[in-house]
């Protein structure tokens, strides 16, 4: 891996040929019109997903060139601070806030406590850039943990550009096998013809995770009364255990306007009634393998059941789910690029998706056709409908469908109002994912057949500048999930969910005040266990110096949930399920970091739950796994733009 990569670092460094540039006023992602032309100014850096195609012009992110939330450099949590982990980054984690429970139809393995750590095709960055983008960072925290992380992306001509995102983490972790090792790679091209008739993304990723499994320390009293304060001496249930995800695959998608633009204004697309307009066609194509593997060359440790041994001397459980998907869609976006959506815009898509599933020596082949429909209604600027429903036909999920409505209203003027409002509906009728269903491993086996899980579930979300409130009530039946012994059952009595949600982004004067607060409870059923309570505020203050050309963040993070009956963690699986013998939370994790900005280059320096010295020990996130104790981390990122 690291053979094939050291050309592109070579032609990284060699491309750096500023090493200070004057310092720009901090910026959030915030969507912003496709420039066009494109500014002049070349540190004027933007993004896109791969979501190309419905709307006439490109949904551009600003890049964040800020120094708020710089300290968390950690994938899993820098958006979103409810989840559950190990105890080490990089570590297999789960949410504690399961909503909206929703998502579109169509064949799901099941497993995904490690996604946020993977590059996937959803949240790949495809840069727009004048000239040269690039960006270092680099991490260091406690027991010698290591983070670098490499961004590039370079126009190779007027509009072909390529660009790729290195990461690479190594953290051993305070207690015994507990490392955690992950490389993600990306390479990434587009390209779109003068007119902006035709457009073309693809990418190209590698995700490879090597984490090892200790099934958590065996007595909890050595961590909680610190009566071993060396941590590598407390000991774990398991000796010789490894866990393995290996992914690697290729995406392309391609736009084109059925409507010939006139050849006298190539940049603007045809006035609306002068032509018919045809809309947009699109296809993409999309090849993906993963490989999850885990090993254990110790059987006797008495962790695992063992009922269902298929090596008697090592455990070598492997699964590999490879697919191969093509999709074509049609939608009619708006062709004037003042005027970004239709009165009505509509898309349809038909997806054709092959599976093949290996585990063990079992194979099956999977084969599904899912068309879909999107509509959206814009009778007025301050006024959307849309509505979005799929269908399965073909193996295993025949039969799923989803279905989504949302409804948004400004409420006063677009550039003048008291915000937005906004009312959701979700159903969906689907089959759980397939590891629910068909497993078989040297310490587990299953091969059984569940009812179709339902949702169910209205919110209603308000949104004005510094205050996003919410709420959602939620109804599932049928719904499938890990028992106290780690295998699939279900629930047939209908489960409600209630959840409330209150995000703030408050500045005064100097002092700036971010906010995630959620309530949450079940009712009718104990088979999901969240905390009732979870918030977390980080508070910054920031003061400018040498005449604006430097910038000194202080601020502290809170983080705390209330106390509740935990899911504990399967290493053998990879997954969370259902434990009654203790309850944990009810801790608060506190967090004090410096951030420092000099022109293009961000510093910070953190010490990570400061309290930890003289707070009771008794920070869990999940059974048996202790969070770290307090570590200091240090974190560098410099961009250059030429």
């Amino acid at each position: 891996m690291y053979k094939l990569l050291t050309p592109f670092f070579i032609f990284l460094f060699c491309s750096l040929s500023t090493f200070a540039q004057i310092a720009q006023p901090d910026s959030v992602p915030v969507p912003v019109p496709d420039p066009d032309p494109v500014p002049i100014d070349s540190a004027k850096i933007s993004f896109f997903y791969h979501d190309v195609g419905r709307t006439g012009s490109l949904t551009l992110h600003a890049l964040d060139t800020s120094i708020y939330g710089f300290q968390n450099y950690d994938l899993l949590t820098k958006y979103n601070a409810f989840y559950a982990t190990l105890g080490n980054i990089g570590s297999a984690y789960n949410n504690l806030m399961p909503y909206p429970f929703w998502q579109r139809s169509g064949f799901d393995y099941g497993i995904h406590t490690f996604d946020n750590y993977l590059y996937q095709n959803d949240s790949v960055k495809y840069y727009r850039v004048v000239k040269t983008y690039t960006e270092l960072e680099y991490v260091q925290g406690a027991h010698k943990e290591l983070n670098f992380i490499a961004r590039f992306s370079r126009n190779l001509w007027k509009s072909l550009n390529l660009g790729f995102d290195f990461h690479v983490s190594n953290a051993p972790g305070a207690y015994l096998r507990q490392k955690t090792n992950r490389i993600n790679f990306v390479l990434t091209a587009q390209f779109f013809s003068k007119t902006k008739r035709y457009g073309v993304i693809a990418n190209f990723l590698i995700n490879r995770i090597k984490n090892e499994e200790n099934g958590g320390i065996k007595k909890d009293s050595l961590f909680e009364e610190n009566i071993e304060k060396n941590r590598q001496v407390i000991p774990v249930n398991l000796q010789a255990a490894k866990n393995r995800v290996k992914e690697s695959g290729f995406y392309m998608k391609h736009f084109f306007d059925l409507t010939h633009q006139d050849p006298q204004r190539p940049d603007s697309l045809i006035k609306q009634g002068k032509r018919l307009d045809f809309g947009r066609i699109m296809y993409s194509f999309q090849y993906n393998r993963k490989t999850f593997n885990f090993l254990d060359s110790d059987i006797d440790t008495g962790f695992f059941r063992n009922n269902h041994l298929i090596d008697t001397l090592n455990t070598r459980d492997s699964i590999t789910v490879q697919k191969i998907i093509n999709e074509i869609s049609w939608t009619n976006p708006s062709r004037n690029p003042k005027k970004r959506f239709r009165i009505l815009q509509l898309e349809g898509k038909l997806k054709y998706q092959y599976i093949e599933i290996t585990n063990h020596s079992l194979k099956r082949y999977i084969n599904q056709v899912i068309p879909s429909g999107w509509a959206s209604f814009r009778p007025f600027k301050t006024l959307s409908v849309e509505a979005y429903v799929d269908y399965v036909l073909g193996d295993y999920n025949e039969g799923d469908l989803s279905g989504m409505v949302r409804i948004s209203q400004v409420l006063g003027r677009e550039g003048k109002n008291a915000g937005t409002i906004s009312l959701l509906g979700h159903y969906k009728y689907q089959k759980p994912g397939w590891f629910y269903e068909h497993y078989l491993g040297n310490n587990f086996v299953w091969d059984t057949t569940w009812y179709r899980q339902g949702l169910i579930s209205a919110s209603a979300i308000y949104h004005y500048k510094f205050l996003t409130l919410g709420g959602s009530m939620s109804r599932l039946t049928n719904f499938v999930y890990l028992d106290s012994l780690a295998m699939p059952a279900q629930e047939t009595d209908g489960i409600g969910y209630i959840c409330a949600w209150l995000n703030t982004d408050i500045d005064l004067w100097r002092f700036k005040f971010k906010g995630q607060f959620a309530y949450q409870t079940v009712q009718g059923s104990n088979v999901i266990r969240v905390p009732a309570f979870m918030g977390n505020l980080t508070i910054y203050f920031t003061q400018s110096l040498f005449k604006g050309t430097a910038l000194i963040q202080p601020g502290l993070n809170f983080f705390y949930n209330t106390s509740y009956g935990a899911e504990s963690y399967m290493p053998a699986t990879r997954m969370f399920f259902l434990q009654d013998k203790r309850e944990i939370g009810n801790y608060v994790y506190m967090d004090v970091f410096l951030n420092v900005k000099i022109q293009r280059a961000r510093i910070y320096v953190t010490y990570s739950h400061f309290n930890a010295s003289f707070m009771g020990r008794n920070y869990y996130m999940v059974p048996n796994y202790p969070m770290p104790d307090a570590a200091f981390k240090f974190g560098l990122s410099w961009r250059f733009y030429d």
